[in-house]
């Protein structure tokens, strides 16, 4: 069992130990609330002109819109005055009536006002609310965009749709209704406290006893409503990611019949997102009638104690209808001001998540001073390259150590090795999907990492293993990079990336839509569609990841075989598990846990007798035994 942490002995025995963490608490609070209202900085500098006629605007519609309490008093004074007057001169209505009209006239001039005001008010805050929150989704996701491949291999993708989705719709209530409500209340707040404390103070301050008691309740159900807001968004980040996975792998989950457990863990997702929202909409409910409790309240204690003073003539009776008519106008505000607080509290909540996807630092940026590109061939040298990944535990890891070799500009370069030995990595590294150590890799005599990532990458053709495509057409796929590409340009990069022939199989040829992420086409197809992609570019360095290991071997040397005239003249490294792949190459390399441990021609490694020719081997020897069987089965069917 484990024993007390150290200081808790220490900790019990001095009492105000507690209170010093609680301010350290608030402290950290306050401080994590205004750095998360900073996001927010750009939107409100950007359009505080609107802002402040909108806040003007609101505060003209309090003013007007309180003015009415006021004319209305004086005309029931006006009256009891009349009426203590005497029967005679309250049996002639002509002498009240010009009085009357004006303050009825009055009445009904300040409401069209206020509410013309009002309405406008609303137009510029919710109106530049929009604005604001348009500008915040592009913000992120252009940060998106910064962000390197290693950060999305990190984090689910329904968790990162989850925040530009729904986590941006709720800082939008931040912009528009919370400010509203919280500027149009803080208006009523003083100006109808200046006009009650002008009638009576004494009174204002029993109207008002109830509320620091409810406030100080709020802001506890406050803090608990942005923790449960902020674990309920984060429950429906693991549903997306969840509904994404599942929708994703559906072949294996149909393959293995998984539909059951499937939907088992789908449900408990949606389970524990349902119980955080049931205890969410307790707690807002809670501070909801504890906000409309209070604004009975108030009204109530000014009745019991201010009817008495009426009677005893201490407050006319117009004075008293206008003070609980504030204590009314008071009442909506403070009724809404529960569900003003929870949705401040989940707009928070919201911003913080974002604000923690914005602090995420691009692994991969342009440096300081670029330096420009320069001219060739595609030379490529890499020095001592060595590098240190992150494992599932967090623990660095080293893949590549010691890499070097030079590859002359339109020569080929062959990597082989076993599973796990770092030939994507390399890969990724000179395609600058990875961060390198200055010094390390030179692409025509210019360190890659002195370069503008733009410029770096325009230079390279890189085709991962895994290929993607996007929904659109075949053609659109592979004119990706360059849109402005003719018809004839996209033909013959698609007849040297070996699609040519597949053409007949697609309704539409080329203008046939390939689905989400390439569904409607095979493995293979995907891998030569990507390859078009990247050849249609002309990159000085082509850079292939595997590119056929979803292709046969006879299909693979066809491919080869066009690709011989584009590959000449353009340096090339290709990443092979076949050996027959990359036994064209000029130099090819054998990788071992990071390491280059043979290098040398086809020919020279084969008369070495150390591991590739033992790889050559086994695969010839598997390429003969698939041959055997198949002539077998041939014959058995004969």
């Amino acid at each position: 069992m484990a024993g007390p942490r150290p200081g808790a002995a220490q900790a019990a025995r001095s009492p105000p130990a507690p209170r010093r963490r609680s301010g350290a608490r608030i402290a950290a609070s306050s401080y994590r609330a205004l750095r998360e209202l900073l996001l927010l900085g750009p939107a409100f500098r950007r359009y505080r002109w609107r802002y402040l006629a909108g806040a003007l605007c609101i505060v003209g519609a309090v003013l007007l819109r309180l003015l009415v309490p006021r004319y209305l008093g004086d005309a029931i004074d006006l009256l009891r005055q009349a009426a203590s007057l005497g029967p005679g001169v309250a049996a002639e209505p002509e002498a009240l009536r010009p009085l009357l009209v004006r303050a009825v006239l009055w009445i009904l001039g300040v409401a069209a006002a206020g509410g013309v005001v009002r309405t406008t008010s609303r137009l510029l805050v919710l109106g530049t609310s929009r604005r604001g929150i348009h500008d915040l989704r592009r913000r992120v996701f252009a940060h998106l965009l910064r962000l390197p491949p290693s950060f999305y291999a990190a984090r689910p993708t329904g968790d990162v749709m989850s925040r530009v989705v729904n986590d941006v719709q709720f800082v939008q209530s931040l912009l528009g209704p919370v400010f509203l409500y919280l500027a149009e209340n803080a208006a009523l707040y003083v100006v109808c406290l200046s006009f009650m404390l002008g009638i009576d103070p004494v009174l204002t301050g029993l109207g008002l006893l109830p509320f620091p008691f409810a406030l100080w309740r709020a802001r506890r159900i406050a803090a608990e409503v942005q923790r449960l807001s902020r674990a309920s968004q984060e429950g429906l980040a693991e549903i997306s990611a969840r509904v994404d996975e599942s929708l994703s792998g559906q072949m294996v989950v149909k393959g293995l019949a998984l539909e059951d457990f499937d939907y088992a863990r789908f449900e408990r997702r949606c389970r524990e997102y349902r119980d955080l929202n049931l205890r969410l909409t307790r707690t807002r409910a809670r501070m909801q009638a504890l906000m409309i409790g209070l604004a009975a309240l108030g009204p109530l204690v000014v009745l019991l104690a201010g009817g008495p003073r009426v009677v005893a003539g201490g407050i006319s009776l117009g004075d008293f209808v206008a003070m609980l008519l504030y204590l009314q106008f008071l009442a909506g505000p403070t009724a809404v001001l529960g569900f003003v607080l929870s949705s401040l509290q989940r707009g928070r909540a919201a911003l913080g998540r974002l604000g923690e996807l914005l602090a995420t630092e691009p692994a991969l940026a342009d440096p300081p001073a670029p330096a420009p590109l320069p001219p060739g061939g595609g030379a490529l040298a890499v020095r001592g390259l060595t590098i240190e990944l992150e494992n599932e535990r967090g623990e660095p890891r080293r893949v590549l150590d010691g890499v070097s070799f030079e590859l002359p500009a339109g020569r080929s370069l062959g990597v082989v090795g076993a599973t796990g030995a770092g030939k994507s990595v390399l890969l990724r590294a000179l395609a600058r999907q990875l961060e390198i150590p200055p010094g390390t890799v030179f692409l025509d005599g210019a360190d890659l990492t002195s370069l503008r990532l733009a410029d770096a990458r325009g230079a390279i053709g890189y085709v991962p293993q895994e290929a993607f495509l996007f929904s659109a057409s075949l053609a659109e796929n592979v004119a990706l990079g360059r849109p402005e590409a003719g018809e004839e340009e996209i033909a013959a990069a698609v007849a040297a990336a070996g699609l040519a022939k597949d053409l007949p199989q697609f309704p539409e040829g080329l203008a046939t839509l390939v689905g989400e992420r390439g569904l409607n086409v095979s493995g293979g197809q995907r891998q030569r569609v990507a390859l078009a992609r990247v050849l249609l570019l002309r990159p000085r360095l082509l850079l292939l990841d595997d590119p056929f290991s979803a292709v046969d071997a006879e299909t693979t040397e066809e491919i080869l075989a066009a690709l011989a005239p584009l590959m000449r003249g353009r340096t090339t490294v290709l990443v092979a598990h076949r050996v027959a792949t990359v036994r064209r190459c000029d130099e090819i390399l054998v990788l071992d846990r990071g390491r280059v441990v043979e290098r040398g021609s086809h020919a020279e490694l084969l008369a070495a007798g150390g591991r590739y020719a033992r790889l050559e081997a086994r695969q010839r020897a598997r390429a003969e035994l698939a041959a055997g069987l198949e002539e077998g089965g041939e014959d058995e069917e004969r």
